[in-house]
């Protein structure tokens, strides 16, 4: 690595560093201490955040009723999930409905319609509904715990697939969708989650076992790169480079929650199969 190419990457990871540990030190104590239904207001307003880049990324152009009513839907599914998993399905069904209506009615000419509706209920799904799955996650015995596991294990396998990438990385996994992601990063950042959930779940899951943290750390580092690979895919057919700028050297929310998201729902389902 060349020297202005190794400046040029310590300087972005110091401007992640001061972006992402004050947020991750936030974010902790929120989960911790927080009120269950402030936690669900929280978690809601993210996730129109979320639909609303988005929208901006898959439907760009000026914002009209549909545009707005999709960031509303995501936010209120999100936040049905503070009555369990039926209520947050039954919303998010009734969401879409309510949503290809509204496009049917206000949005673009009938030909054209299908389209848009594709797009904008699919958005509905992706960020509504795996907003929701962290609510619903959090509403389940031990909920804050094994959200904060998700959380954990998601950005050990961020990290320990950057470091194992950059030292060991030769064979690229999805190079016309992420060229920078390699077999052995992912390999690497599993190995990291799935040593990082055996420990949490000695130390903070009594009803779960040592190698059954194993297992859920190594299953949640594969699932979310899954999830990483989507948004990427999203961000490729929009032309885009991040799904947003809020986060300074971290993108758009979309880019820090993307494995977060699906890792979440993979380990709800998980928990919800396993531990009845």
């Amino acid at each position: 690595m060349s020297e202005p190419t190794r400046r040029r990457t310590m300087e972005t990871l110091a401007v992640r560093a001061a972006t992402g540990l004050p947020l991750a030190a936030g974010v902790l104590l929120v989960i911790l201490f927080a009120p269950l239904w402030v936690l669900g207001l929280l978690i809601a307003a993210v996730a129109g955040l979320g639909m609303h880049e988005y929208t901006r990324m898959a439907l760009p152009g000026p914002w009209n009723v549909p545009a707005v009513a999709g960031v509303a839907l995501a936010g209120l599914v999100a936040l049905a999930g503070l009555a369990g998993g039926s209520a947050a399905l039954a919303a998010l069904l009734l969401g879409l409905v309510a949503l290809g209506l509204i496009i049917a009615i206000a949005g673009p000419e009938l030909g054209l319609a299908w389209d848009d509706a594709t797009r904008r209920c699919w958005g509905l799904v992706y960020v509504g509904g795996l907003f929701a799955g962290l609510v619903v996650l959090l509403g389940l015995p031990q909920g804050r715990a094994l959200l904060i596991f998700s959380i954990f294990a998601v950005v050990a396998a961020d990290v320990g697939a950057y470091f194992a990438g950059h030292m060991w990385g030769r064979h690229k996994l999805a190079p016309a969708i992420s060229p920078g992601k390699t077999i052995e990063g992912v390999a690497g950042g599993a190995l990291a989650a799935a040593v990082l959930g055996a420990v949490y779940a000695l130390l903070w899951l009594p009803d779960t076992s040592v190698g059954a943290g194993f297992l859920l750390g190594l299953v949640l580092a594969v699932v979310s790169v899954g999830g990483d690979l989507l948004e990427s895919a999203l961000k490729r057919a929009a032309g885009v480079k991040d799904s947003g700028s809020i986060l300074p050297g971290h993108g758009g929310v979309l880019d820090r929650v993307d494995g977060i998201l699906v890792g979440g729902a993979a380990f709800l389902l998980l928990r919800m199969l396993l531990w009845p």
